[in-house]
């Protein structure tokens, strides 16, 4: 030890706040970006369950009402009901693809998994930048929907948060497109970080780590990963097929044509499904 030459490690980071975060690479990085921005999203779909649970505390109709939504009780109040379809809607897309899944899989899967395997960073570093910036841009169209023109002459889509046939179809509006196209980006960029968990997971462990060895958190990223890559191309054909029937006149669930709303069902549950887990 007497001879060698030994080297601080330690080193400056001169990246600007703007380099840092929007351009990051780091595995670390991205996994806070994940965790943060879920979170902002998180308390946007809360707030719509607190104002759901506002209306529901007392008996009639005080809040959501045709002359206007209201953080106060109204005494002369004409029931909206178009508002609470919207909120329902709203909070289950945002929850399941722009909160749980980002802060889970995104966040915690981006940050810990390369760490507990001993892998550098990421297997597709840049890939992992692109994944991020997708899930923003499906939220910030998520979110655009709610405010967008939609069914009954009013603001946004009511028509569950899984978007069945035929209302999905008949909905007036853009909003339910901008809803469906949301969830196209959010599943396009899921499906990315599931090929570069996947490939990160299989060609990075650190040398004698085998599949024996790994830690069961990054088990479990890994198996999600292949839940995802398997079952979210089936709900983009599902939610493909419904732009189609709203906007090019095809008639996959519209049995007038010869289609079948079921079909529907069946594919979205086949995805639904695994994606639980």
């Amino acid at each position: 030890m007497a001879d060698a030459a030994t080297h601080d490690h330690g080193h400056e980071d001169n990246r600007s706040f703007f380099t840092r975060w929007f351009m990051s690479t780091n595995h670390k990085d991205i996994g806070i970006l994940y965790l943060f921005t879920s979170g902002i999203v998180g308390f946007i779909a809360v707030a719509f369950t607190v104002y759901m649970r506002m209306e529901l505390m007392e008996p009639g109709v005080q809040y959501m009402c045709m002359e206007g939504a209201s953080f106060t009780a109204q005494e002369n109040c004409t029931p909206n009901g178009h508002i609470w379809n919207v909120l329902i809607t709203a909070h289950g897309i945002l929850m399941m693809f722009f909160v749980l899944i980002p802060a889970l899989f995104g966040g915690f899967g981006n940050y810990f998994m390369p760490l507990q395997i001993g892998a550098p960073d990421m297997a597709f570093p840049r890939l992992n930048n692109l994944s991020y910036w997708l899930f923003v841009a499906g939220s910030a169209l998520a979110v655009a929907s709610v405010l967008s023109p939609g069914g009954n002459g009013q603001l946004g889509s009511g028509v569950g948060w899984v978007l069945y046939p035929p209302l999905s179809v008949n909905e007036s509006g853009y909003s339910m497109d901008l809803a469906i196209f949301a969830v196209h980006v959010s599943g396009a960029s899921s499906i990315l970080g599931a090929i570069n968990i996947i490939t990160t997971f299989l060609n990075m462990r650190a040398p004698g780590m085998t599949l024996f060895k790994v830690p069961l958190f990054a088990w479990s990223i890994f198996i999600t990963a292949w839940m995802i890559l398997l079952a979210l191309p089936v709900l983009a054909g599902a939610i493909t097929m419904l732009l189609t029937d709203r906007n090019f006149g095809t008639t996959f669930f519209d049995p007038s044509g010869g289609g079948d709303p079921v079909l529907y069902q069946h594919i979205l549950w086949f995805f639904g499904h695994p994606e639980v887990y």
